[in-house]
């Protein structure tokens, strides 16, 4: 089970990773070129969270929630 901390830093997680592939599909705010070498592994992670967030999903309205 979750605390309450627990999930904030994952909302603050999920967001930082939301923003960063809005930013790289819009390109509103110019990012330093040292966000160029590590754009993999930010996708990489970026799509595990999102998948996580669908399993995630998928339980809680399986049993009960949303």
């Amino acid at each position: 089970m979750m605390t309450r901390g627990n999930r904030t830093l994952l909302l603050f997680v999920y967001l930082i990773f939301a923003l960063y592939f809005i930013n790289s599909a819009l390109g509103f705010i110019a990012m330093p070129g040292f966000f160029d070498s590590i754009d993999k592994w930010i996708t990489l992670i970026g799509g595990i969270l999102i998948l996580i967030g669908g399993f995630s999903y998928y339980r809680s309205s399986r049993y009960g929630g949303m």
